[in-house]
């Protein structure tokens, strides 16, 4: 039981539910489904920054959530291009990530 609730919150479901929310958020001009999408986001970023340990990509990967959080920040300001900009790279490191996990499956 404890591995089936550990992969909903760090795994892929909880991966791609924050995809959702955020293209959602972002679609819809809804602040609130982007700081869902970013309470969401905080596990797994976590998980796979390598915490506790502190090195550089750890560090940038645990500052991910944030960029949701401002991203949310300001779509609630009504400056739906920033929030588009801050969102961007929380998307490309999710793919980069998926594209890693495919490279060590071949």
């Amino acid at each position: 039981m404890l591995n089936f609730i550990l992969s909903l919150f760090l795994g892929w479901p909880a991966i791609v539910l924050t995809l959702i929310l955020a293209v959602v958020g972002l679609l819809k001009h809804d602040h609130r489904f982007l700081v869902a999408a970013a309470f969401l986001s905080f596990p797994f970023s976590l998980s796979i920054s390598g915490f506790p340990s502190i090195s550089i990509p750890a560090i940038c990967n645990s500052f991910l959530p944030l960029l949701l959080f401002g991203s949310g920040f300001f779509m609630f300001r009504g400056r739906e291009m920033i929030a588009w900009l801050l969102a961007i790279p929380f998307f490309l490191a999710v793919f980069l990530l998926w594209f890693a996990v495919q490279a060590g499956n071949a």
